[in-house]
């Protein structure tokens, strides 16, 4: 699949005899245009070919008025019954706004929609029709049946085995797209990324969905894209690659455990624990070239992106290195086997063998710029060289600890994850077996794996979430619940007690964190949760939920800051928020432990949806994108504790990211103290407000799901100086400056060879 050569062929994807040059003008002329030579200049050969006739006098009257506005920002819309015409100037957050109304007025409808594009004049001209047109005329337009295309995504059994297809028609230079269930927002988005980040001269793209197929299959869609120019093979990889790599995220749910967990040595989710779990995936990488007979002689760490501009101060190092060592994310040993002085006298070993370890190396200006496709910029490279020759492994840390390794020397076909075992076939990782037991295994190191493929969650969005509550009227915990444990068959009693464990967890460190006075390295944090805590028992003004749940959410920060153990929720950045409110809840409310572990599950579940729309890392979409989500997921955890239904629930959730857009991330030389121990308290008073304000009857007046994109959308806007780089913000003040000048020693320890 992977070249045009090994792909699959499509047949028949014209759906009309191809029109001569000279009979384009005629059949225009025939059906309405008043204009016909100017009209067909603009407009491809694939747009005769694949529109109908009796609309072209409606899209005559766009071309000339963008003509008449001098090609200028132009956005026009006209509104039939059954379909909908929108033209505007060929303008990429124009086309994501669109796409946005798009999928939202055909949210509950089978639909066509279909694009047609000049680059080179520059408008995009989109025809969106809905059930009545597919319906009728689905064979005229050659849509494939599901039923044809059944063994491609299930396997014998009748477990979904795949939830993508890709094609190539090399001849009609056409890529064809099939997938079940992902979002109909989701695939348009990332097909027009994918097709803007491989600058691909489109000029004809049509998207059919239909929904509730079968029992298993809640949307099924197909996408053809038609390239202007013939797609090379090696182009054709990457495209493909890229598209199966986004797609993936949307459409394996993680658990609710990802999103509230793991416990952790702080200070961050996604440098200590996420890098942690790079060194030791990199680890089990370089045991099966072990297994194979090869001797690891020596080892190097680079850091790249905010790994390199913040790594020291969130223990990035340490915690790559303590994972190369086998040890886990939660082991307080950790960050001290991977201090300089400790590899510089033991190295690493893997099997009966010993490697020097060269060195922590600071990434270069275009090693950034080899990943900025990728879309994060949590990179570690780990190089190790054995008898046979170098190796690169390349990690990255995609938020709340969840990690992907995409590189082994080359872009690997499916990233490694940690959730499941892969095999190492020579230089090449395999995710199965070519022969049962005769390929050294690369062990997945996360206690659960991914979900059953055989299970499917019959919603994809917050609204759809809504929807299926009411109709199928279930409690949301209980629906969370169902989900949890259908994808990774674990029992009600299972997933309770993995709870329990982080909530208590949760608890001591919230405990740990009011009585203890203990200062950080630097001594910018560590005795405000201590203040606060005093305050608040002797002001009976303060000495309330709110007060409470800031003393508390400052503590527990304040912990993560020291390197203590604590429960990332969903980041360590912002892991004191949802413990601070429930702590100040159960002291207040008195609620049974069970009715705590339920709104931890439905917190959870939230933030699992929101983190397949929005990455949680502060160095891909700002704060908001971590405290935002702390306050999201506490709001909602509150709401349900009190009683709220699931739109109350949902609407917390919302009204907390509403008022969290923007947030940017500018901690102090990169230590997670200033501002992100004191953003903890503050924002702990946002959730509560949130949750009041839900319970109150108060609803977002725009829709959740638009809510949670609209994050992401400001997240890719902030500026690289305000996503955990210690660039901007706080960062460049005087006294931040300061701070950095105090923490120049620490980063020499690391980076003296550079």
């Amino acid at each position: 699949m992977a070249t045009s050569d090994m792909m699959p062929k499509i047949e028949n994807t014209r759906r009309q005899t191809p029109v001569s040059n000279s009979d384009l003008v005629a059949l225009a002329r025939e059906n309405g245009v008043q204009h016909p030579e100017p009209f067909c200049a603009v407009m491809s050969r694939s747009y005769f070919e694949n529109s109908f006739a009796s609309d072209f006098r409606h899209h005559e009257l766009f071309i000339e008025h963008f003509y008449k506005n001098e090609r200028k920002k132009c956005l026009l819309r006209y509104q039939g019954e059954i379909n909908d015409f929108i033209f505007h100037d060929y303008d990429i957050p124009t086309l994501l706004e669109q796409i946005e109304s798009i999928t939202w007025a055909c949210r509950d409808n089978n639909v066509m929609y279909r694009t047609f594009a000049n680059r080179d004049v520059g408008f995009l001209l989109h025809s969106i029709y809905v059930d009545e047109i597919i319906g009728d005329r689905a064979s005229e337009f050659n849509i494939p049946a599901f039923a044809s295309s059944r063994a491609s995504f299930f396997d014998e059994r009748g477990l979904i085995r795949r939830h993508l297809v890709i094609e190539y028609d090399d001849d009609a230079q056409i890529i064809e797209i099939r997938c079940i269930n992902v979002a109909h927002k989701t695939l348009l988005t990332n097909l027009w990324e994918t097709i803007e980040l491989h600058h691909l001269n489109v000029d004809f793209v049509e998207v059919w969905r239909k929904l509730h197929e079968t029992e298993k299959v809640n949307s099924f869609h197909v996408a053809r894209i038609h390239s202007a120019d013939r797609i090379e093979a090696e182009e054709l990889q990457s495209l493909t690659a890229d598209f199966e790599r986004y797609i993936q995220q949307y459409t394996i749910p993680m658990s609710i455990f990802d999103l509230v967990g793991p416990a952790m040595v702080g200070p961050s989710s996604s440098h200590t624990a996420g890098a942690n779990r790079i060194g030791q995936i990199a680890r089990n990488i370089i045991l099966a070239k072990v297994e194979q007979g090869e001797t690891v002689q020596s080892v190097e760490i680079k850091l790249i992106g905010s790994f390199r501009d913040t790594g020291v101060g969130h223990k990035t190092p340490l915690a790559l290195a303590g994972g190369l060592h086998g040890l886990t994310a939660d082991d307080e040993t950790m960050l001290s086997h991977g201090e300089p002085e400790y590899l510089r006298t033991n190295g690493f070993v893997f099997g009966a063998g010993k490697a020097r370890f060269i060195g922590f190396t600071r990434g270069l200006p275009e090693d950034d710029l080899r990943y900025a496709d990728e879309k994060n910029n949590n990179v570690a490279e780990i190089i190790f060289t054995t008898d046979s020759g170098t190796h690169t492994i390349t990690g990255f840390s995609i938020g709340a600890g969840n990690v992907e390794i995409r590189y082994f020397d080359t872009l690997l076909e499916t990233p490694i994850t940690g959730k499941r075992d892969f095999y190492l076939d020579g230089d090449t990782i395999v995710a199965t077996q070519n022969a049962a037991g005769t390929l050294p295994v690369i062990r997945g190191i996360f206690d659960h794996n991914e979900p059953e493929t055989g299970y499917v969650m019959r919603f994809n969005t917050l609204e759809e979430l809504i929807g299926y509550c009411r109709r199928e009227q279930k409690r949301l915990v209980d629906v969370v619940i169902d989900v949890e444990s259908g994808m990774y068959a674990m029992t009600r009693e299972d997933i309770f007690e993995q709870m329990r464990t982080y909530w208590k967890t949760m608890e001591q460190s919230a405990k740990t964190g009011v009585a203890n006075r203990k200062m950080s390295m630097l001594g910018l944090s560590g005795d405000s949760g201590f203040k606060l805590n005093g305050y608040v028992a002797g002001h009976p003004l303060f000495d309330n939920i709110y007060g409470r749940a800031v003393a508390y959410a400052t503590a527990v920060n304040e912990v993560n800051a020291r390197s203590g153990v604590i429960v990332a929720c969903p980041t360590a950045g912002s892991c004191g928020i949802l413990p601070g409110v429930l702590r100040a809840y159960a002291e207040l409310a008195n609620p049974s432990e069970e009715r705590i572990l339920e709104s931890l599950l439905v917190s959870g579940f939230l933030g699992m949806l929101l983190f397949t729309d929005v990455s949680m890392a502060g160095a891909d979409y700002g704060c908001q994108a971590e405290v935002g989500s702390a306050a999201a997921m506490a709001a909602a955890a509150l709401c349900y504790l009190e009683g709220g239904d699931v739109e109350q629930v949902i609407a917390a959730f919302t009204l907390a990211i509403k008022n969290s857009l923007g947030l940017i991330c500018d901690p102090i030389a990169g230590l997670v103290e200033v501002p992100c121990v004191k953003r903890n308290g503050v924002y702990s008073s946002l959730a509560i407000s949130a949750a009041l304000m839900a319970l109150s009857g108060i609803k977002s007046y725009v829709s959740p799901d638009e809510v949670m994109l609209t994050m992401r959308e400001v997240g890719e806007r902030i500026h690289s100086d305000y996503k955990e780089t210690a660039k901007g913000g706080l960062a460049r003040t005087r006294d931040g400056k300061h701070v950095e000048k105090m923490f120049t020693g620490e980063l020499k320890k690391f980076f003296s060879r550079s």
